[in-house]
């Protein structure tokens, strides 16, 4: 508790910056966004201090946490020299590490109380997640239009999902290969651990779509092939494979008509986010994936 609420201090700290300086920037919406999930994190934070209250728990004491924020972001200040889209993605990365925190807290509870209640939070950062990755890809195609699919059916869903996954099997495999080349022996054992899940989510299915964009593009640039990634590009493609994948399961959901549609990819973005969290983490400085 005395980290949760460290983390949803920082966190509601860091959103009233991020509104100030969008709010200067004459970007009103996302302004209004961050200023709600200001209180969000306020929140949480006071339901922590409540629950400590109720059982009879000495009142949590904030653990001191920062979020990871670019080096153009002046802590004292508040300044930046980045846009929406930096600002948002920021956002994002800080709410994936609050949801693996909750996450890793769960599985390893030996309270069910605790583990209940750190579902419940876990649950809240990937709605966070969700929403601000809703409104990066917005950003981010302000200029461009995407390539877009919305599964409209659980048939369709699993189809796509056996194709990026698939794709993504095969990313993997190249990455652990330049990974491992390189001597990094245990990530190299990560990354083949995630092909072979990625395999073992396809179900042997044989793709009839693509998968990721960064997975079609990379094969059709001849970069699996051995010896044509470093060990670091190969982790970045790793990431941004799996970026992308969750992109598209959060969009799914998003765009659901069906709750089992709904249930389904949502679960799918759960596992997703779940790689994405363990690639990353593969980086001597994630802060620059």
């Amino acid at each position: 508790m005395d980290v949760a609420v460290g983390m949803e201090h920082e966190a509601a700290l860091r959103y009233e910056q991020l509104a100030a300086m969008v709010a200067r920037q004459g970007k009103t919406e996302l302004a209004t966004l961050f200023g709600r999930l200001a209180e969000l994190e306020k929140t949480h934070e006071d339901q922590l201090s409540r629950w400590a209250q109720r059982d009879g728990l000495r009142a949590p004491q904030p653990v001191r946490f920062s979020w990871r924020m670019p080096e153009t972001f002046d802590q004292a200040e508040g300044a930046q020299v980045f846009g929406p889209y930096e600002a948002l993605a920021v956002a994002v990365r800080n709410e994936e590490r609050a949801f693996a925190f909750y996450t890793y807290v769960a599985a390893s509870a030996l309270n069910e109380e605790v583990r209940r209640r750190a579902e419940s939070m876990a649950r809240e950062e990937l709605e966070h997640v969700s929403l601000l990755r809703r409104w990066r890809r917005e950003a981010f195609h302000a200029s461009r239009q995407p390539r877009r699919r919305n599964p409209r059916t659980l048939e369709e869903l699993f189809a796509l999902s056996a194709a990026m996954e698939v794709a993504s099997a095969e990313v993997n495999d190249a990455a652990a290969a330049a990974v491992g080349a390189s001597g990094a022996v245990e990530a190299a054992a990560v990354l083949r651990r995630l092909a072979d899940k990625a395999r073992g989510h396809a179900g042997g299915a044989a793709p009839n779509v693509p998968g990721s964009d960064a997975a079609e593009g990379a094969r059709a640039a001849g970069l699996l092939r051995p010896g044509s990634l470093t060990a670091e590009k190969a982790v970045r493609l790793s990431i941004q494979d799996a970026e992308e994948i969750l992109d598209t399961y959060l969009a799914a959901a998003e765009h659901a008509t069906e709750e089992t549609l709904l249930n389904e990819a949502q679960k799918l973005a759960e596992q997703s986010l779940g790689r994405l969290a363990l690639t990353r983490s593969l980086l001597a400085n994630p802060d620059r994936a």
